[in-house]
């Protein structure tokens, strides 16, 4: 059975959070990974996206070719394409019920976004969130007919343990205001909960969050940082058919 967390966004919006649980991968990719492109093999990773496929009861899933930057896809249909993952794509759009939409991460934060006949979803690391990867995302869901939005972030690594040279957090907080920590250790961090929690709420939109820190939670959560080579959960968020 898979370990899935809900997103908590408002009807009829649905939105999970995946972890490492319930999956065919072995290790160092158990259980649950759902990206190709981490040298897992191949069929035991379709085989978890067709475990999650039909755990939440759409019609598939679409993932982007996420490159740690802000461009944003509007998928109207699924194709090998979606499946393979868009290229050049860290957010997606949708308004077609039945297309689940899947941004992954390891540390990186997967962000859901959901309006009354609109969904979205962001892959938010340092990059993207410096980028603008959320308001670019925000902007396309606006001009697809979304008005009140609602987000969750899901797991991702906290600012107590992601350490990095004070000018990049500099760099990072300049476009990201709130989003400059302090590790554990006293050293500079980068917060990506709060960069991006801050970010959405100056877009006026109202942010929950789940899951906590993935460095901090190795049998639950994948985490680049901690594991190095390791699988990818993923913040997945559709409209039912």
């Amino acid at each position: 059975m898979l370990d899935l967390l809900d997103a908590e966004l408002p009807a009829p919006a649905r939105g999970v959070f995946t972890t490492r649980g319930g999956g065919t991968s072995l290790p160092p990719w158990d259980s649950l990974n759902l990206a190709v492109h981490v040298e897992d093999s191949h069929s035991k990773v379709l085989a978890n996206r067709e475990l999650l496929t039909r755990s939440l009861g759409v019609e598939g899933l679409a993932f982007g070719k996420q490159v740690h930057g802000s461009g944003v896809r509007v998928v109207k249909g699924l194709s090998n394409k979606t499946s393979r993952g868009l290229d050049d794509t860290d957010a997606l759009v949708t308004t077609v019920p039945g297309i689940a939409l899947v941004m992954m991460g390891a540390d990186c934060l997967p962000v859901l976004l959901a309006a009354d006949g609109v969904v979205g979803a962001a892959h938010v690391g340092r990059p993207g969130l410096q980028k603008g990867v959320l308001p670019e995302l925000v902007r396309v869901m606006r001009e697809q007919g979304a008005e009140q939005i609602t987000a969750t972030l899901g797991p991702g690594i906290c600012g107590l343990c992601y350490e990095v040279p004070g000018s990049m957090a500099g760099e990072v907080e300049k476009s990201a205001p709130g989003s400059r920590g302090t590790t554990r250790a006293g050293t500079t961090s980068v917060d990506l909960l709060r960069g991006a929690t801050l970010q959405l709420e100056r877009l006026g939109i109202r942010a929950g969050a789940v899951g906590g820190c993935t460095l901090e939670q190795p049998e639950r959560f994948f985490s680049y940082r901690r594991d190095g080579v390791t699988g990818r959960h993923g913040g997945v968020v559709w409209l039912p058919s």
